[in-house]
């Protein structure tokens, strides 16, 4: 029982220590030293070496020649098709206040001619609240619709917007 017990304290202190140095050193050897690469690479080298070792009569060092060849072409397909389209892919859904301009909201706190109310904007990628200013310098009541004239520090500028 203690021995199980201590193995599991040392594998929980150890573990925390490897992972530590592992993370820094992936970090600082870049992007095209990953694990993704690193770990895949080395499963096709071992699996093709396996292969060609069961299935064709080569010497081991032909054997380890050719695998190392497969993998460093694993490698290669590996990074240009997996790791860099997912590293230019988008991480959020979410839009910049910036793309905000010219879209439609409703007030839902009444924005005084010289102060902040706030606004309601609802878009395909989800609703948001903004704090926003009259452009007009008018007052412009809660429930009515307007439109995003300007972003300025995060604020929107936004005007009254009139029927047609």
């Amino acid at each position: 029982m203690w021995g199980s017990l201590g193995f599991a304290i040392i594998s929980l202190l150890l573990g925390n220590v490897l992972d530590g140095l592992l993370d820094s050193l992936f970090d600082s050897l870049g992007e095209f030293f990953n694990p993704l690469l690193v770990f895949g690479t080395l499963s096709v080298v071992g699996g093709s070496g396996v292969l060609l070792t069961k299935y064709s009569s080569l010497s081991e060092i032909y054997v380890l020649l050719i695998s190392l060849l497969i993998g460093i072409g694993a490698y290669v397909l590996i990074y240009y098709f997996l790791v860099i389209p997912m590293s230019n892919a988008e991480s959020s859904t979410s839009i910049s206040v910036h793309d905000l301009e010219g879209k439609v909201g409703e007030v839902i706190t009444t924005i005084p001619a010289q102060g902040m109310g706030e606004v309601f904007i609802s878009s395909t990628s989800g609703s948001r609240n903004e704090t926003a200013v009259s452009f007009d310098q008018k007052v412009i009541k809660q429930g009515q619709q307007v439109v995003v004239v300007k972003v300025e520090d995060h604020v929107l500028q936004v005007s009254e917007l009139d029927e047609i």
